[in-house]
């Protein structure tokens, strides 16, 4: 049986955050690019219960590769 090697991860990932209104005209806000998903988690989640009225915001976090390069590969 041959062995398989595993390739180390290379890929530089950034969390992207951006706010919404539940209800209405569909405004949305860009937070902020971070380097976590642990803190841009923690910045929506600030934005949305320090400005929002009664649950009004929610927030997304997009995962996206530096420059679209995944493990050494160009995307």
């Amino acid at each position: 049986m041959g062995t398989r090697q595993l390739e180390m991860n290379t890929t530089t990932n950034i969390y992207i955050v951006h706010t919404f209104k539940k209800m209405g005209d569909g405004w949305n806000r860009f937070h902020g690019v971070y380097s976590s998903k642990e803190l841009a988690d923690k910045a929506g989640k600030d934005y949305c219960e320090t400005w929002g009225e009664e649950d009004s915001l929610h927030y997304n976090v997009t995962l996206k590769a530096l420059d679209d390069i995944i493990n050494g590969v160009q995307h």
